[in-house]
Order: structure tokens, then C-alpha cells, then sequence
């Protein structure tokens, strides 16, 4: 059937397909190989090195049937470091020994000058790739920071590459040194969707910081279009205090979807409150996704107060009065580990009426938060029957996987579709069953869950269960899959259970 579809239009078809389905269809035979190839291949390309790769596909882009697939555009601008020289003649060597004798500093400055060759022959192979293409709708600029880098590599892929891309740009990805960023306030991306800006500040003063950021909040108030605003810290801006900026971020109408990620000891944000007050409150009536989550903290400069640390539970405490009538998928870093359930448990109990998606990161929780919790979506006030019939996927961290955990998940949330389960130990139902071999543990788990199997499991919704990173071997483990099948009568199977690092 797929033969006798013109090119044309499987290459039409191709473009509304996930990229792994795709390269499914280039595998099938010859001929959908060439319709779909191209797609499959060019779809998304990646540029962070120099090396014959980098220099096949800038060729490849010079095609314009190749251009057109481009739609996600990764760049990495790389560091050029000088090849290895080798002199072609005796008197070229003599000629160097006489320069060096003058100018003490001459095959140095030979070697700065050969890397600067390289740098504007690889900025210029690329630049002339990304003006051929035409319908990227995705662009991402990151650095690393723990490397030197070329600024003027930079400074052509950043503003300029932008502007190229303006008509069609919808997600765009932000990871470059702050004194770039000024850059930006000339640039104008009317369908721009989703932005993602990650702050890399490293040992800058805040005075710096303040100028160097007027630029891009200027860029940042021109997007009209923005629905997806995802802010980043990362762990070696060790000076910037994200609260200095709380009331520049500005409304934007149509904002759906916030993200926070810092460095989890808080120190980049001394005022939870006023972040929330400025950035997040004014949100509130169009939010349908929250995320706040954290990333490794580097040595402070200095002490950093301890209620700091409790940076995501100030902010979702200062909701506690805000509606969120559109909020239904939330994530957040159970940050500090040891830290009180309790501001969550509210959270929760406020969000459940309109929560589909829960996710719950860091922190490996135990039974008896997992029960806490689990009341705290299933309140009789907003769910009669006790058991929350919105709720279609949680993801969470669990320090034992045992079948009560899975029954009570059954009886609190029998819509649920997706249960994702990160484990660090599996435990029996049965106490004295502990210490006992790992026949009697799956012994002890099948016989727990069979029992359900025409009862509670009949009518779950569940169709994905995944498992997670276990750190000790069981060898009994992967029958658990079949358990599972037999147990959940879901038309479609359970499935993809996972075996990493088990």
C-alpha cells in the first residue's frame, strides 16, 4: 500500500510523524527509504565539533532538498585548537628559529593566528548552511561552561541566526555566556512559542549581571505569542540572585506552561514570594503546567540561610489563595529530602480537582507519605467516592517497591493510566519473609497481587507501568513483566517495564 502512494506525498505524511517512526518507515524498503530518508536523517541535526561529520552535513545543507527537512537545530559552538604544524622545509624551520630569536613570543603568535584561520573558515561553513534553511522550527544555542569558548562564534549564531529563522522559529533554547545576551534586544520572533533560557553567570558581579540582562528582557517583552517560559540557573552562577529580576519578567496572555530549575540549596533566589507574586501569580488564570525543579548547587560564596532551602515549598505555599483553574499537570523536587510534607499535602489537596499529571522528583518517599499523599488528592469534599477519577499519570521515587503500593494506587486513582515508579529496594508484603531467598520475595509478590486480578486490577485503566533503576539484582524481576500482564486486564498490555541498572 505504501508503494503506490506518490513521493510527494509520503514526504507531506512524513512531516507530521514522530521522528523514530520515521526512520522506522526509511528502514522498511528502497523506496520508502528515498521518500522518507532525507526526513529521517536531516529532520533534527546536532553541530558541536569539528570533524569530517560537521563538514558532510554543512555540504548536505547546500542542496535545497535537503535544507527543507531541517526542522530542529541543535549548535554547539566548539573550541578551535591549533593542528599540529609540521614544517614543509628546512629553510622554513630556519626561518622560525630567526623569528623566535627576535620576537620570543613568534610561534605562539603563529598559532593564534592559525586558530583564528580555522575559526572564520568554520563560522563561515556554517553560517552559509543555516542561511539555506528555511523552515526550522526549533533552535538551540548552548555552551559549555566549563570551557573557553570563541565569542565571535557566538555572536553569529546567536542575533543573526535568529533573525534568519524568525518566520518560522516556535521553540527556541538559550545557553550562552550572560554578556551575550544584550545581543538579543534587536531580534524579533513573531512565532515564537516556547523559550527556554538558561542563566550561566559564573563569577560575574550582580551589577554586571543587571546590564548584561536589560538587553534580553527587552527581547523577552517584544515575543507577544510566548506559551511555554522555562527559566534556568545553573550551578556555577554563583553571585546571581534571580529575585533581583522578579518584576521584569513581564504577563504574557496566552502563558500555559512555567518552568523553574535552580541549584536546590536556593541561593539564587532569595525571595521565593516575590518570584511567585510577580511571575507565577499573574499566570494563575492560563497556567496548565508548573514546574519547579533543581539542579547540584556548587560551594557558596558565602553562608546561605537555611529557610532558603525551602525555596519550593515557600512558593507553593504562597498559592495556597490562587485559584488554578486550568492547572493540570505539575511537577516538583521534594527539596530539602528531609522537609515536611505538609505544604504539599495542601497544595495537593487544592490542585486535585484539575491535576491529570503528577510528578514528584528527588526525594524517595516512604509508605506511609505515599498513603498521606494519596488522601490528600482522594478528599471526599471535591471526590464523593474517595478515589480521584482525574488524575491519569504519576511518576514518583519510592524507597520500596512492594505490591501493596501497587493496590493501593489501584484503589486511590482508577484512572490512571501511566504509573511511573522509581525504586531503590523490593520488598515483600509478608515481614517475616524477610532475609529469606528472592524465590520467596516473587513468591510473596504474585500471590499478593493475584487475588485483585478479577476485583480491583479488572477495572484499572492502567496501560504503561514502568520501573526504575533498582541498584541490587533481583533474578526474578523480569517475570514480573508477565505478573503484571496477567494481573492488569488492560486491553492494551502494561508493558514497558524498564531494567535500568537492575
Amino acid at each position: 500500500m505504501l508503494d503506490a502512494l506518490p513521493y510527494d506525498i509520503l514526504s507531506l505524511v512524513t512531516e507530521f510523524l514522530p521522528l523514530y517512526e520515521v526512520r522506522k518507515l526509511a528502514a522498511v524498503n528502497r523506496r520508502l527509504r528515498h521518500a522518507v530518508g532525507l526526513d529521517a536523517k536531516f529532520r533534527e541535526i546536532r553541530l558541536d565539533r569539528h570533524d569530517s561529520r560537521m563538514k558532510g552535513i554543512c555540504e548536505m545543507l547546500s542542496r535545497r532538498d535537503v535544507a527543507n527537512h531541517v526542522r530542529r537545530l541543535t549548535m554547539q559552538p566548539w573550541l578551535v585548537r591549533p593542528g599540529t604544524k609540521t614544517h614543509a622545509s628546512r629553510s622554513e624551520n630556519i626561518w622560525n628559529h630567526v623569528n623566535t630569536f627576535f620576537n620570543p613570543h613568534y610561534m605562539e603568535q603563529q598559532a593564534d593566528r592559525r586558530i583564528r584561520k580555522r575559526v572564520r573558515k568554520d563560522i563561515a561553513r556554517v553560517t552559509d548552511a543555516i542561511r539555506r534553511l528555511r523552515y526550522v522550527e526549533e533552535y538551540c544555542i548552548i555552551y559549555d561552561e566549563e570551557s573557553r569558548y570563541h565569542r565571535e562564534f557566538f555572536n553569529k549564531l546567536l542575533s543573526p541566526t535568529l533573525e534568519t529563522f524568525a518566520p518560522t522559529l516556535y521553540k527556541l533554547t538559550i545557553k550562552v555566556p550572560f554578556e551575550l545576551l544584550p545581543h538579543l534586544s534587536y531580534v524579533r520572533l513573531p512565532e515564537l512559542h516556547e523559550l527556554d533560557i538558561c542563566m550561566c553567570t559564573g563569577e560575574a558581579f550582580m551589577d554586571q549581571i543587571k546590564y548584561a540582562l536589560d538587553g534580553f528582557f527587552v527581547f523577552l517583552h517584544n515575543i507577544t505569542t510566548l506559551q511555554h517560559l522555562g527559566i534556568s540557573v545553573t550551578s556555577f552562577s554563583r553571585r546571581l540572585d534571580i529575585s533581583h529580576f522578579s518584576q521584569r519578567w513581564g504577563k504574557f496572555p496566552d502563558l500555559k506552561s512555567l518552568s523553574l530549575c535552580i541549584p536546590f540549596n536556593g541561593a539564587a533566589l532569595s525571595s521565593p514570594e516575590s518570584f511567585y507574586e510577580h511571575v507565577v501569580k499573574p499566570h494563575a488564570s492560563t497556567l496548565e503546567k508548573l514546574r519547579l525543579s533543581t539542579t547540584r548547587a556548587s560551594v557558596p560564596l558565602g553562608p546561605v540561610p537555611r529557610h532558603c532551602q525551602n525555596w519550593i515549598q515557600r512558593i507553593i505555599k504562597s498559592s495556597f489563595d490562587t485559584p488554578f483553574p486550568r492547572l493540570r499537570e505539575v511537577e516538583l523536587a521534594l527539596r530539602p529530602l528531609r522537609a515536611n510534607l505538609d505544604d504539599l499535602k495542601t497544595f495537593l489537596e487544592n490542585r486535585a480537582p484539575t491535576l491529570e499529571k503528577l510528578t514528584l522528583t528527588d526525594r524517595a518517599l516512604q509508605v506511609h507519605e505515599l498513603r498521606d499523599l494519596f488522601e490528600s488528592l482522594c478528599l471526599s469534599r471535591v471526590f464523593p467516592s474517595g478515589r480521584n477519577d482525574t488524575l491519569e499519570s504519576l511518576k514518583m521515587k519510592v524507597d520500596v517497591l512492594s505490591p501493596t503500593l501497587l493496590v493501593l494506587a489501584a484503589e486511590c486513582f482508577p484512572e490512571l493510566k501511566s504509573l511511573n515508579l522509581t525504586f531503590a529496594d523490593v520488598w515483600s508484603a509478608s515481614p517475616d519473609l524477610r532475609g529469606r531467598t528472592q524465590q520467596n520475595l516473587y513468591v510473596a509478590f504474585v500471590r499478593f497481587l493475584l487475588p485483585y486480578k478479577s476485583t480491583l486490577f479488572a477495572n484499572w485503566r492502567l496501560r504503561n507501568l514502568a520501573l526504575d533503576e533498582g541498584p541490587t539484582k533481583f533474578p526474578w524481576f523480569r517475570n514480573l513483566e508477565r505478573v503484571c500482564i496477567d494481573c492488569f486486564s488492560s486491553p492494551i498490555p502494561v508493558g514497558e517495564l524498564s531494567y535500568l541498572a537492575i
